[in-house]
């Protein structure tokens, strides 16, 4: 078991409480590229720009090239994979703490001491922190030693 560093954790946190969202930050960029603010071009005259002329095709080399939006899609990917392998104590977890904009539970205790959770709290830990070490490793934040 690796030992993340506490700014690590809170990457993978803040990372999984954007997770329930990436579909819409995605949407967002897209409209972002579709519809960008112009300004207005003072150039009167001027040369010939090297723009390709069919204003569609740009736009689709310019959201397929986008690095935000690369990054999102690598980012669900990713957690969705690792959700994928987790055990459905781990998912609740995951869910309540960090997918519900207004949960019930403030922690890791509360679910455990309200039944939600069947694990101790020392094993509710363990479980979450091995979710947060592999979401860290697959997202190449800790070597993986």
């Amino acid at each position: 078991m690796v030992i993340i560093r506490t700014s690590i954790k809170n990457t993978v946190e803040d990372m999984l409480r954007d997770y329930p969202d990436i579909d819409k930050y995605i949407k967002q960029r897209e409209q972002e590229l579709m519809y960008p603010i112009r300004e207005a071009d003072d150039n009167v005259g001027g040369g010939k720009g090297s723009k390709i002329s069919k204003p569609q095709e740009q736009m689709i080399i310019t959201i397929d090239q986008d690095k935000r939006i690369s990054s999102l899609e690598h980012q669900k990917r990713i957690i969705s994979d690792c959700l994928d392998d987790c055990d459905r104590d781990t998912y609740t977890i995951v869910d309540e703490l960090y997918f519900k904009k207004r949960s019930s539970y403030a922690n890791v205790e509360s679910l455990v001491y309200s039944n939600k959770i069947n694990l101790s709290i020392r094993s509710a830990y363990r479980r979450r922190n091995e979710l947060f070490e592999k979401i860290a490793q697959r997202y190449r934040l800790v070597d993986p030693y």
